[in-house]
Protein backbone atom coordinates (compact mmCIF):
# COMPACT_ATOMS: atom_id res chain seq x y z
CA UNK A 1 0.00 0.00 0.00
CA UNK A 2 3.10 3.05 0.54
CA UNK A 3 4.41 1.21 -2.92
CA UNK A 4 0.89 2.64 -4.46
CA UNK A 5 1.14 5.42 -2.55
CA UNK A 6 4.03 7.13 -3.11
CA UNK A 7 3.71 6.13 -7.11
CA UNK A 8 0.05 8.44 -6.72
CA UNK A 9 1.80 11.05 -4.80
CA UNK A 10 5.05 10.87 -7.53
CA UNK A 11 2.30 11.04 -10.43
CA UNK A 12 0.70 14.03 -8.45
CA UNK A 13 3.71 16.11 -7.93
CA UNK A 14 5.24 15.14 -11.46
CA UNK A 15 1.62 16.62 -13.13
CA UNK A 16 2.13 19.86 -10.87
CA UNK A 17 5.78 20.44 -12.41
CA UNK A 18 4.83 19.81 -15.49
CA UNK A 19 1.86 22.31 -14.96
CA UNK A 20 4.20 24.68 -14.37
CA UNK A 21 7.12 24.39 -16.35
CA UNK A 22 5.45 23.04 -19.83
CA UNK A 23 1.69 23.78 -19.31
CA UNK A 24 -1.23 21.16 -19.47
CA UNK A 25 -2.23 21.00 -23.02
CA UNK A 26 -6.07 20.74 -23.03
CA UNK A 27 -7.93 17.48 -24.23
CA UNK A 28 -9.78 17.76 -27.61
CA UNK A 29 -11.89 14.83 -28.44
CA UNK A 30 -14.72 15.64 -30.87
CA UNK A 31 -14.49 14.63 -34.43
CA UNK A 32 -14.46 17.62 -36.97
CA UNK A 33 -15.41 17.56 -40.91
CA UNK A 34 -12.31 18.04 -42.59
CA UNK A 35 -10.81 17.28 -45.85
CA UNK A 36 -9.45 14.20 -47.00
CA UNK A 37 -6.42 15.25 -47.89
CA UNK A 38 -5.01 19.31 -47.28
CA UNK A 39 -1.81 20.78 -47.74
CA UNK A 40 -0.26 24.34 -46.97
CA UNK A 41 0.35 25.82 -50.09
CA UNK A 42 2.52 28.98 -49.12
CA UNK A 43 6.13 28.02 -49.82
CA UNK A 44 8.06 29.03 -46.83
CA UNK A 45 12.05 28.73 -46.25
CA UNK A 46 13.02 24.87 -44.12
CA UNK A 47 16.43 26.05 -42.11
CA UNK A 48 17.80 22.94 -40.59
CA UNK A 49 19.23 22.92 -36.90
CA UNK A 50 22.61 22.34 -35.59
CA UNK A 51 21.76 20.82 -31.85
CA UNK A 52 18.57 20.71 -30.02
CA UNK A 53 16.83 23.91 -31.33
CA UNK A 54 13.77 22.73 -32.58
CA UNK A 55 11.65 24.39 -30.34
CA UNK A 56 13.34 27.89 -31.92
CA UNK A 57 13.57 26.49 -35.58
CA UNK A 58 9.71 25.52 -35.81
CA UNK A 59 8.65 28.78 -33.99
CA UNK A 60 10.11 30.44 -36.72
CA UNK A 61 9.06 28.80 -39.32
CA UNK A 62 5.62 29.54 -38.25
CA UNK A 63 6.83 33.06 -37.82
CA UNK A 64 7.58 33.48 -41.32
CA UNK A 65 4.13 31.79 -42.38
CA UNK A 66 2.95 35.09 -40.50
CA UNK A 67 5.43 37.11 -43.00
CA UNK A 68 7.67 37.75 -40.24
CA UNK A 69 11.25 37.38 -41.02
CA UNK A 70 13.05 34.81 -38.41
CA UNK A 71 15.61 33.06 -37.94
CA UNK A 72 15.31 29.96 -35.12
CA UNK A 73 19.25 29.81 -34.16
CA UNK A 74 18.55 33.99 -33.69
CA UNK A 75 15.37 32.94 -31.52
CA UNK A 76 17.15 30.29 -29.87
CA UNK A 77 19.51 32.40 -28.13
CA UNK A 78 16.88 33.99 -25.92
CA UNK A 79 14.57 31.65 -26.28
CA UNK A 80 12.86 30.76 -22.84
CA UNK A 81 11.74 27.62 -20.98
CA UNK A 82 15.19 25.83 -21.98
CA UNK A 83 16.10 22.77 -20.00
CA UNK A 84 20.24 22.16 -18.49
CA UNK A 85 20.54 20.04 -21.41
CA UNK A 86 19.51 22.99 -24.24
CA UNK A 87 15.83 21.67 -24.96
CA UNK A 88 12.95 23.81 -24.79
CA UNK A 89 9.54 22.91 -22.56
CA UNK A 90 6.24 23.99 -24.74
CA UNK A 91 5.42 26.42 -22.96
CA UNK A 92 8.47 28.10 -24.07
CA UNK A 93 7.49 28.41 -27.73
CA UNK A 94 3.73 29.03 -26.56
CA UNK A 95 5.48 32.39 -24.93
CA UNK A 96 7.65 33.70 -27.46
CA UNK A 97 4.55 33.50 -29.99
CA UNK A 98 2.68 35.46 -27.24
CA UNK A 99 5.08 37.84 -27.00
CA UNK A 100 4.77 38.61 -30.85
CA UNK A 101 0.99 38.93 -30.83
CA UNK A 102 -0.05 35.06 -31.42
CA UNK A 103 -2.71 33.58 -29.07
CA UNK A 104 -1.86 30.03 -29.02
CA UNK A 105 -3.61 26.76 -27.47
CA UNK A 106 -1.66 23.31 -26.40
CA UNK A 107 -3.77 20.85 -27.39
CA UNK A 108 -3.87 17.05 -26.51
CA UNK A 109 -5.48 15.02 -29.34
CA UNK A 110 -5.94 12.30 -31.97
CA UNK A 111 -5.19 11.85 -35.64
CA UNK A 112 -8.59 12.98 -36.55
CA UNK A 113 -8.43 16.54 -34.73
CA UNK A 114 -4.67 17.00 -35.81
CA UNK A 115 -5.90 17.31 -39.45
CA UNK A 116 -9.03 19.01 -38.56
CA UNK A 117 -6.52 21.48 -36.81
CA UNK A 118 -4.27 21.34 -39.97
CA UNK A 119 -7.00 21.87 -42.42
CA UNK A 120 -7.81 25.55 -41.14
CA UNK A 121 -4.57 26.19 -43.24
CA UNK A 122 -1.58 27.55 -40.18
CA UNK A 123 1.04 24.93 -39.50
CA UNK A 124 -0.09 23.15 -36.27
CA UNK A 125 3.58 22.35 -34.28
CA UNK A 126 3.69 18.48 -32.70
CA UNK A 127 5.70 17.15 -30.06
CA UNK A 128 7.05 13.62 -31.22
CA UNK A 129 10.28 11.77 -30.28
CA UNK A 130 13.22 11.79 -32.75
CA UNK A 131 12.69 7.78 -33.26
CA UNK A 132 10.15 5.68 -32.40
CA UNK A 133 12.43 3.77 -30.23
CA UNK A 134 13.92 6.11 -28.43
CA UNK A 135 12.85 9.03 -25.80
CA UNK A 136 14.66 12.38 -27.49
CA UNK A 137 11.50 14.50 -28.12
CA UNK A 138 11.18 16.58 -30.96
CA UNK A 139 9.23 19.80 -32.14
CA UNK A 140 8.12 20.03 -35.80
CA UNK A 141 6.02 21.57 -37.89
CA UNK A 142 2.83 20.43 -39.77
CA UNK A 143 2.00 21.54 -43.02
CA UNK A 144 -0.25 18.53 -44.12
CA UNK A 145 -2.02 15.27 -44.58
CA UNK A 146 -3.77 13.02 -46.78
CA UNK A 147 -4.90 9.35 -46.46
CA UNK A 148 -1.57 7.87 -45.74
CA UNK A 149 0.75 10.40 -44.83
CA UNK A 150 1.46 13.54 -42.65
CA UNK A 151 3.46 16.38 -44.41
CA UNK A 152 6.20 17.97 -41.90
CA UNK A 153 8.74 20.47 -42.19
CA UNK A 154 11.91 19.54 -40.78
CA UNK A 155 14.62 20.88 -39.29
CA UNK A 156 16.34 18.11 -38.51
CA UNK A 157 18.35 16.98 -41.87
CA UNK A 158 18.81 13.52 -41.22
CA UNK A 159 15.63 13.22 -41.55
CA UNK A 160 14.35 14.75 -44.40
CA UNK A 161 12.70 12.17 -46.91
CA UNK A 162 11.76 14.41 -50.06
CA UNK A 163 12.50 16.77 -52.00
CA UNK A 164 8.88 17.05 -54.41
CA UNK A 165 8.18 20.26 -55.91
CA UNK A 166 6.40 21.73 -52.65
CA UNK A 167 8.68 23.77 -50.83
CA UNK A 168 6.81 24.12 -47.60
CA UNK A 169 7.31 20.21 -46.54
CA UNK A 170 10.25 17.95 -46.85
CA UNK A 171 9.81 14.95 -44.68
CA UNK A 172 6.43 12.86 -45.38
CA UNK A 173 5.66 10.11 -42.33
CA UNK A 174 3.24 7.48 -42.58
CA UNK A 175 0.00 7.58 -40.25
CA UNK A 176 0.56 4.67 -38.39
CA UNK A 177 4.36 5.79 -38.00
CA UNK A 178 3.68 8.81 -36.48
CA UNK A 179 1.55 7.18 -34.47
CA UNK A 180 4.16 5.88 -32.62
CA UNK A 181 6.51 9.16 -32.79
CA UNK A 182 3.74 11.18 -31.21
CA UNK A 183 3.42 8.70 -28.59
CA UNK A 184 5.55 10.54 -25.90
CA UNK A 185 4.53 8.88 -22.33
CA UNK A 186 6.69 8.66 -19.88
CA UNK A 187 6.08 8.08 -16.20
CA UNK A 188 7.02 10.92 -15.09
CA UNK A 189 4.89 12.99 -18.11
CA UNK A 190 1.89 10.94 -18.85
CA UNK A 191 -0.14 13.80 -20.20
CA UNK A 192 2.31 14.90 -23.29
CA UNK A 193 1.37 11.94 -25.92
CA UNK A 194 -0.74 13.42 -28.84
CA UNK A 195 0.05 16.72 -28.23
CA UNK A 196 0.26 20.33 -30.41
CA UNK A 197 0.42 23.94 -30.32
CA UNK A 198 -2.09 25.46 -32.66
CA UNK A 199 -2.32 29.48 -33.38
CA UNK A 200 -5.85 31.03 -32.86
CA UNK A 201 -6.01 33.38 -35.99
CA UNK A 202 -9.23 34.32 -34.64
CA UNK A 203 -7.83 35.95 -31.68
CA UNK A 204 -4.31 36.91 -32.75
CA UNK A 205 -3.18 40.10 -33.61
CA UNK A 206 -0.81 40.07 -36.34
Amino acid sequence: MFIVKSIILWIIISTIINAYLMTLPMPVLRKRDYPANYLIQQNNRIDFQKNTECAAFSTAYLLRYFGMEASGEALYTYFPSKTRAGTVYPKGIRTVLRKKGFKTNYYKGNINTLKYEVSKGVPVIVFIKVQKDRNSLHFVPVVGYDKEYFYLSESLSNLVNCDDEHKNYNRKVPINEFKKLWNVKRFHMLLYSNSYIAVDITQSKY
